[in-house]
């Protein structure tokens, strides 16, 4: 019996690795693209300091229950994300459904919020995208969120100047589970005065 534990103990330390279980560079290369990097400010009239003002209210309202505020639209943008394969062979990925995107913005005064709006309980499986050796897939990015459905997040620059934009995708399998984090190369992104 002994003989026998033990060799069931060496067998799940010298166990057969899976896909899984190896840590391997992702064949797909997510690049972000800013179609346009420069964007004006929007204040609704106010000065910088005022929107700067309004805006912190808002989040700190948001953030201590939120009442009946509505949260404010985010910034249109003109951003892609495009994953690309970098390899020769044909590859396929899964896209959509409950994939997940976020973004990071740096530099200048910037804030995020949690959107507040409802969303629905239903489970979307991701699609299927063959690429094949250097093709690419291009997601649309029109406003500054990122999320997914009711777990989403609307970010804005609240000052002028110069930011950072860096994107993170989540690869995700058939079926839905997550496999691989890709993360973009920063792009700069200038907001001005109106």
């Amino acid at each position: 019996m002994k003989w026998f534990l033990l060799a069931a103990f060496a067998a799940t330390l010298t166990g057969t690795a899976t896909a899984d279980d190896k840590k391997t560079e992702a064949p797909v290369k997510l690049t972000l693209v800013a179609k346009t990097d420069k964007y004006t400010l929007d204040t609704g009239g106010k000065t910088v300091a005022e929107y700067k003002k309004e805006m912190e209210e808002t989040a700190k309202v948001l953030k201590d229950g939120g009442g009946k505020i509505r949260t404010p639209k985010p910034p249109a943008v003109d951003l892609v994300l495009r994953l690309t394969n970098t390899t020769k062979e044909e590859v396929t990925i899964y896209v959509g459904g409950a994939n997940v995107y976020t973004f990071e913005l740096s530099g200048g005064d910037s804030l995020s919020l949690n959107s507040n709006l409802a969303f629905t309980a239903d489970f979307k499986l991701p699609k299927p995208v063959t690429l094949g050796g250097g093709n690419s897939f291009d997601i649309p990015v029109k406003q500054l969120s990122d999320g997914s459905r009711g777990l989403s997040r609307y970010l804005y620059w609240t000052g002028t100047g110069d930011y950072k934009l860096t994107a993170k995708y989540t690869l995700a399998s058939k079926d839905g589970g997550k496999v691989t984090e890709l993360k973009s190369e920063p792009v700069k992104i200038t907001v001005t005065e109106k």
